[in-house]
């Protein structure tokens, strides 16, 4: 009977830890999507054969979820956080001097990443493309995009159905 509460307590207390291990971040974002979730998924979006680490961002007030794929180059210490929303595909990259929005790169598009450029709401993007001039960690750049990200789609709260 030891054995057996001894087993039970070990697997709730490591299943515990890895559910922990998937937050990445909470925070606010400040707009009507209220409260955000950032989480590690197990899934990779494949991108010319490389496995890219994929995190889900969740809003409170919303249904729909955000994938993003961060593509490291290790050359050039450029990170691309490549956003795929029901709406709008976009990218954030971040370099040692900036971070902020850009449009998909060439590679991405070719490899089957398409933007609709109709739901881009033009005056945030310019707003956008630099948001910070430092380098931040990944987990900032999440909860930059979380943020910021929704404001890039045209009538983001319709667009997002609101509840």
């Amino acid at each position: 009977m030891k054995k057996l509460l001894f087993v039970a307590l070990i697997s709730v207390i490591s299943g515990f830890a890895m559910k922990a291990e998937k937050l990445v971040l909470k925070g606010d974002t400040h707009n009507a999507l209220g409260k955000y979730v950032i989480e590690k998924t197990d899934d990779f979006v494949e991108l010319n054969g490389k496995a890219l680490p994929t995190y889900i961002i969740r809003f409170e007030n919303s249904d729909q979820t955000l994938k993003v794929a961060v593509d490291k180059d290790k050359k050039s210490k450029t990170k691309n956080f490549i956003v795929l929303g029901d709406n709008l595909n976009m990218q954030y990259t971040c370099e040692e001097a900036y971070f902020g929005v850009t449009k998909l790169d060439k590679k991405y598009t070719k490899a089957g990443i398409k933007s609709n450029s109709d739901k881009l709401n033009r005056t945030e993007y310019f707003h956008q493309k630099v948001i910070t001039k430092t380098n931040p960690v990944d987990r900032d750049c999440l909860g930059l995009i979380a943020c910021y990200y929704p404001m890039l789609v045209v009538d983001y709260e319709k667009e997002f159905s609101l509840n």
